[in-house]
């Protein structure tokens, strides 16, 4: 008997970070109801019903916990608040890895994520490998183990992203077809690899998903029948040469919440499918233990899974929009803002951390577990190991850390994807940015003037007579009167 092909499905689960940065509470959202924002409705409609996703066959009803079979990655902003709120749904999730873990060879489902959801090749390096060093950090705060690989937002990449990664000490990551060029004996298959992508000394592994049959899941019928769904798996994945892996990458978001039946087909189709024996289900790090890269793979430029352009989506007017009558001019102008709010934040910390701790980067790229834990011991230890003794001046450094991670916040992707900043995404950017610049102006003088004078040459191109301005400080009037 031949070897069996293998197919690896994986759900990427991300939300922008909805709450307000001086509170942590999410205001209420409109068009979520019956629930007051729309992470507690995606909560309903997806990662709970995955946890404990509900299929017939006959008269029996299977209850499965979805995360066990599929690969996953949850953002850090999203983890974190179902750490809060999403208590059951976080269990499930952390569960599935470690169970996993156990049948897989001590290979979890579970992949890292940046910190941040942002564009990382429209990064400096020096933000970039802070995200990815946040988002191992809170990975191993989440999970107890090191991360394998890692989901790239949008999965944007070139060639520094990449050796960015491989510097990280991660071994892999996920691409889309169109992304790059595919080289070796399963190039032009519909195989998923694994490639192999060198810069210079580094190396890195990159699985290729394959865009038919992700699209037919996200955007056409494929979770119409979980067990036709099974079906065109299983035909596909045979298709290839034996032992050959079949990758399928898709938002998380699409079992549950986008479509609506989305959890309960694709518990059917990952039972039907585990029951073959010419197809195993596995995950990317378990297959690459067990078949290393075949082929080479080479990127020339930016490119990313949601834009032909590249990664334009996320600084220019490149055409990408819902609304063909609207017009995104609005992008680079919203993003340089973003930018100069970042970069002072950036500028205070450089000059005024190092007068309390003396390897101020080192304590930046390791600060970032002391917001999302709060177990008195890890401050200590953190503290000691970087001499830090003085409590105020541990206060200090924390509502730096904050600083830093405000203007981080106020380059989420997802503040660009749509065709108006207006809309809850941009207003998650400016209520960051707003946060970032109080924060800064405890130790320098503020910047929010000249932030405003930028803001205000930023129409938008939906709601006649606004601009960014005007947004930014109604957000701030909002807040500082939910705060009283």
């Amino acid at each position: 008997m031949s070897e069996p092909r293998y197919v690896i499905i994986h759900g990427h689960f991300y939300q922008p970070p909805r709450e307000s940065p001086w509170t942590g509470l999410i205001a209420p959202e409109h068009g979520a109801a019956p629930f007051q924002n729309w992470n507690e409705l995606i909560l309903s409609e997806c990662y709970t019903a995955n946890a404990h996703a509900h299929t017939m066959e006959g008269p029996v009803v299977h209850v499965r916990n979805n995360y066990e079979a599929l690969s996953f990655d949850f953002g850090p902003t999203l983890a974190g608040w179902l750490e809060t709120h999403g208590k059951a749904a976080y269990r499930a999730i952390k569960r599935g890895d470690s169970l996993s873990s156990e049948h897989r060879g001590g290979h979890g489902n579970a992949l890292a994520h940046p910190y941040i959801h942002s564009i990382l090749p429209l990064l400096p390096a020096r933000d970039r490998e802070l995200q990815i060093h946040w988002g191992i950090e809170d990975f191993v705060f989440r999970f107890g183990r090191r991360p394998m690989g890692m989901w790239l937002p949008e999965c944007a990449a070139d060639d520094d992203t990449l050796a960015s990664i491989a510097a990280a000490g991660l071994k892999f990551v996920i691409l889309a077809a169109d992304q790059g060029r595919w080289h070796g004996p399963e190039a032009d298959s519909r195989s998923g690899g694994p490639f192999l992508w060198r810069g210079g000394d580094l190396s890195l592994t990159i699985f290729r998903s394959d865009r038919e049959l992700s699209g037919t899941i996200s955007f056409g019928e494929g979770l119409a029948d979980g067990a036709r769904l099974a079906e065109w798996i299983a035909v596909t994945a045979l298709s290839l040469q034996p032992g050959a892996a079949l990758v399928i990458a898709t938002d998380g978001e699409t079992f549950g919440h986008h479509n609506k039946h989305g959890a309960a087909e694709l518990a059917r189709a990952l039972i039907l499918l585990e029951r073959r024996e010419d197809v195993i289900l596995t995950n990317c790090a378990e297959y690459l233990e067990h078949h290393p890269a075949r082929g080479a793979f080479e990127i020339a430029s930016a490119s990313s899974w949601s834009c032909p352009h590249g990664v334009e989506r996320w600084r220019s007017d490149c055409g990408c929009r819902l609304d063909t009558n609207t017009s995104q001019e609005w992008r680079e102008p919203f993003r340089a803002a973003m930018e100069f709010v970042k970069n002072h934040t950036e500028a205070v910390y450089d000059r005024f951390a190092p007068a309390i701790v003396k390897e101020h980067r080192a304590a930046l790229c390791d600060g970032i577990r002391l917001l999302i834990d709060r177990n008195p011991a890890i401050h200590d230890e953190f503290f000691t190991r970087y001499q830090v003794l003085n409590e105020s001046n541990r206060e200090t450094l924390l509502r730096l850390f904050e600083m830093i991670r405000a203007g981080q916040a106020s380059l989420t992707s997802c503040g660009w994807f749509f065709d108006d900043f207006s809309g809850h995404e941009g207003r998650c950017t400016l209520r960051w940015a707003a946060r970032a610049v109080e924060l800064a102006a405890e130790h320098s003088a503020s910047i929010e003037f000249e932030l405003l004078e930028r803001l205000r040459e930023i129409n938008s191109g939906i709601h006649d007579n606004s601009n960014a301005a005007s947004l930014y400080l109604s957000l701030k009037t909002r807040e500082a009167r939910g705060r009283v």
